[in-house]
């Protein structure tokens, strides 16, 4: 070791203060790029086991392919298993005691089928021939059918149709549910097959099988060695390798072997980040590249100003070197050399800390995330080796980065400059000069503040830099990750509820009768009745969504556009929760004298594979609403009493979609205003339509006590859809998002804080000697604290100056990037600037406060004679 690394040591020992605040800055920061990129590297992983876990692991399907084909498909070198599947058809099962499920369905897998696909077996065996089956347990606790393994079954097995008629065949599916009227099946099972079955297992319910399914599933084995040239199968192939080749490799070997079809599991492969679209993939990856520009400009922010603040201190130190000799290159390679040994000391730290804050991160919010959601699997920490070594490079970078600045002022300090310290203050007059106002305004003080910070620039321009820096990181992750969590619900399907109970009796007495005693049943957490009307609303031009104005000015009438509208009736009790939600006045809601109304007037849709949420209506509070009903026996549109606009929002309760058609929108009502329609339009009675929503703890079991109460009036008073499992996954989604991208904020707001803090703390106390000097020429602390606050807020003011309208050229940047898979309007995050307005402040004020405090305390004379830290 050469003596300038000596010497750079000792300074290092010397100074532990400044070395102990820079190497925590860079602790922080690799940290941060540590945890982050594990972070996304274990919550794709976590998405990748539960998608497996739901739908099963594989990558391509290849639908009705042979014998031939299937040898094609294992050939490839791209393959690695093949799931064999084939949908055998439907049977009836004899003795069902759920009219709503009267079948079973068979489906067929070979044995890598029974491995990959999410198959939970209870008791007994997977079938491994032909002639044997796994019965699900539904059978026995739903449909009341007490089999058992060992059981043979003998089924006449076929395919359902809407009709029997040749020319008119249309065949349903497990997502139809069964067709009935009167208690009469409306549809036809044809006989195509006898099999006889042996059971030797017993399964859970799969998860695939819809509650409205009208098919109970039990699985049977494809031997493929027995598989005759003319029999066609499913098969879904696992892959080698995945990446964006895949798509383009799987459709030339459909072409090349005359396949039918070829489709992907793009829930799965989006976690592999693997994406079919190319518009999407650019998009994906421009917002990658947003991120890491974001984590590596506030790493190097943070790295830079620990290095960079500190120059001036040792300014005199490497003056001293210069005059005994050193150059300019040994004088750079000693800064250098300081930022190795940092870097060598913070970056095992860091990856650590970054870990092991990660990890228990994960270990904190697994059991919440299986407690509300009951999410099958955990977040685990997923460390790879490119991650870790991904990290380390951009660590080392960064430092580099961040020490080539100091380093390279450092080599071009001459001797007698540094000794004198006359390369930090260089100034006339007329750069220090003030305007008069500034006097006028904040006095001696602030005027004596302001000069002080343009005496010292280069401390004022990092300090400033930091915040600006800070701010735009805060902004930019902000709005990121507020669009992120929007574009996550404009691609959901906006279900809400668990059960969807909707009422065919038009009997109010008797649907009042069954709501009650389905209320009162267990496992209810939230209810809510909607009395829902189809009706009619003639809309000025200049009110309609900017969408129509061009493509439906055809359909105009004398002006005005027919909106479709959706008028809901909800309970009081509902209503004054939503009405409180979206600032509604729910006295003036329930007043049927002056009937008034919720819009919500934003809508979202897909629209050429793309997402998009917009006005679907330009209405203004406190407007008429004029509406209309279809009268049958006239043949037309007849007005109704109109309703006068309460609210407009975005927002839905319970049992209504965001997602609907751009020319359409919801209305919400008390029953006391359409009950007052209905008295005075008798017709419309015959057209309302009553629906049940419920949330629930148990949703299948108060699915079955529904069907029991359904027996006991009649089948065909109420139908039952089940979409816990829908809801549950868009829950999931949207809950395992907000985890990620809300420590996401947190890691760049701990770097901002520090950020800024290091930057004041560190440039306050290199200014000793100057507070000293003003002290004692007469200052009292009562200005010298007024002179300290008022440096605060000058460097709030220029901060906030640069840094809002940057961090807002970014944010429009990275919405116009959303854009390529979604569309909705550019909303400006008001709380989040107000946030940072706020935060700019007090952490600059508190910074500020806590150096001079302890500069305080510091006598006048030791600190006129100090030359260091």
């Amino acid at each position: 070791m050469n003596i300038l690394n000596k010497l750079t040591i000792r300074q290092l020992k010397l100074n532990k203060k400044r070395t102990l605040i820079t190497i925590v800055g860079v602790i922080i920061s690799v940290a941060m790029i540590t945890s982050v990129a594990t972070l996304a590297i274990s919550f794709m992983d976590l998405m990748q086991r539960q998608v497996i876990s739901d739908e099963g692991g594989w990558h391509v399907l290849y639908e009705n392919v042979n014998s031939t084909q299937i040898e094609a498909i294992k050939n490839d070198e791209e393959t690695k298993d093949v799931i064999l599947s084939r949908d055998t058809g439907y049977a009836f099962l004899e003795g069902s005691q759920n009219d709503h499920k009267p079948y079973i369905f068979i489906r067929e897998y070979n044995e890598e089928g029974f491995e990959n696909f999410p198959i939970e077996l209870k008791e007994g065996r997977f079938p491994k021939k032909e002639n044997e089956i796994i019965i699900s347990e539904a059978i026995i606790t739903n449909a009341k059918v007490h089999h058992k393994i060992g059981d043979v079954l003998t089924f006449e097995i076929g395919q359902r149709y809407v009709n029997d008629e040749q020319d008119d065949k249309v065949v349903l599916s497990q997502v139809n549910p069964l067709r009935e009227n009167g208690g009469e099946i409306q549809e036809v099972l044809t006989k195509e097959m006898r099999m006889t079955y042996t059971i030797v297992g017993i399964t859970e319910r799969p998860t695939w099988e819809h509650t409205w399914s009208p098919g109970y599933t039990v699985l049977s084995y494809i031997d493929e060695n027995i598989m005759n040239s003319r029999e066609k199968v499913n098969a879904s192939i696992i892959l080698n390798s995945i990446d964006s080749t895949l798509f383009e490799h799987a459709e030339n070997l459909a072409s090349q072997n005359n396949i039918e079809k070829v489709g992907f599991h793009d829930t799965l492969l989006r976690y592999y980040g693997v994406v079919s679209n190319d518009k999407v993939r650019s998009m994906l990856i421009t917002l990658s590249v947003i991120i890491m520009v974001i984590i590596m400009v506030g790493s190097i922010s943070l790295i830079y100003n620990a290095f960079a603040i500190s120059v001036s201190e040792r300014s005199r130190y490497l003056g001293m070197l210069s005059s005994v000799g050193a150059t300019k290159k040994q004088k750079r390679n000693s800064v250098f050399f300081e930022g190795a040994i940092i870097g060598a000391i913070s970056i095992p730290i860091g990856m650590i800390a970054g870990l092991v804050g990660i990890s228990v991160t994960f270990r904190i919010i697994n059991s919440m995330l299986k407690g509300a959601l009951g999410v099958s699997e955990s977040l685990r920490l997923v460390v790879l080796p490119a991650t870790i070594f991904v990290a380390i490079m951009v660590s080392i970078i960064t430092i580099l980065i961040s020490t080539y600045i100091p380093a390279k002022r450092a080599s071009n300090i001459s001797a007698i400059d540094a000794i004198r310290q006359t390369t930090d203050v260089k100034i006339t007059g007329k750069e220090v000069t003030t305007s008069k106002l500034t006097r006028k305004i904040f006095g001696l003080e602030g005027e004596l503040g302001l000069k002080n910070l343009k005496r010292n620039k280069s401390r004022y321009r990092a300090t400033v830099l930091s915040l600006i820096i800070s701010m735009i990181l805060f902004l930019a992750v902000s709005y990121f990750t507020s669009s992120l969590e929007k574009s996550i619900l404009l691609s959901q399907e906006g279900v809400n509820y668990d059960i969807e109970v909707f009422f065919n009796e038009e009997d109010r007495a008797k649907q009042e009768e069954i709501i009650q005693k389905i209320t009162s049943l267990d496992n209810i957490t939230e209810d809510a009745y909607i009395n829902k009307i189809d009706m009619r609303a003639m809309v000025e031009e200049d009110f309609m969504a900017d969408h129509l104005k061009g493509s439906h000015k055809d359909a105009l009438e004398d002006g005005k556009y027919p909106y479709y509208v959706i008028f809901n009736a909800v309970s009081d009790e509902v209503l004054k929760a939503y009405a409180k939600e979206v600032g509604a006045d729910s006295a003036k809601l329930l007043d049927p004298k002056k009937p008034s109304a919720i819009v919500i007037d934003t809508v979202r849709y897909e629209k050429s594979r793309k997402y998009v949420e917009t006005k679907a209506v330009k209405l203004k509070l406190g407007e008429m609403l004029e509406l209309e009903v279809y009268n049958n026996e006239l043949e037309g549109y007849t007005p109704i009493e109109s309703v006068e606009i309460a609210a407009l929002t975005d927002k839905v309760p319970m049992g209504i979609s965001s997602v609907s058609f751009g020319d359409s929108f919801h209305v919400i009502v008390s029953e006391n205003v359409l009950n007052k329609i209905v008295q005075a339009n008798k017709n419309i009675s015959k057209i309302v339509n009553t629906t049940l929503f419920l949330r629930s703890n148990d949703p299948l079991r108060l699915q079955e006590n529904i069907e029991e109460i359904q027996k006991s009036y009649g089948l065909d008073d109420i139908s039952i859809f089940n979409f816990y499992m829908a809801r549950q996954r868009e829950e999931q989604m949207i809950v395992l998002i907000s985890v990620f991208t809300y420590a996401f904020i947190l890691l760049i707001t701990t770097i901002c804080i520090a950020n800024i803090f290091n930057t004041i703390s560190t440039g306050i106390a290199l200014r000793k000697r100057e507070f000293a000097m003003l002290k004692s020429v007469g200052m009292t602390p009562k200005s010298f604290n007024k002179m300290i606050n008022y440096e605060s807020i000058f460097y709030g003011m220029k901060a906030l100056l640069y840094g809002l309208p940057i961090s807002f050229g970014i944010m429009v940047f990275i919405h116009q990037t959303l854009m390529a898979k979604f569309d909705f309007e550019f909303t400006f995050p008001w709380i989040s600037v107000f946030i940072t307005i706020v935060a700019v402040f007090i952490i600059v004020g508190v910074a500020v406060l806590y150096s001079s405090k302890k500069i305080k305390k510091e006598n006048i004379i030791d600190a006129l004679k100090q030359e260091s830290i």
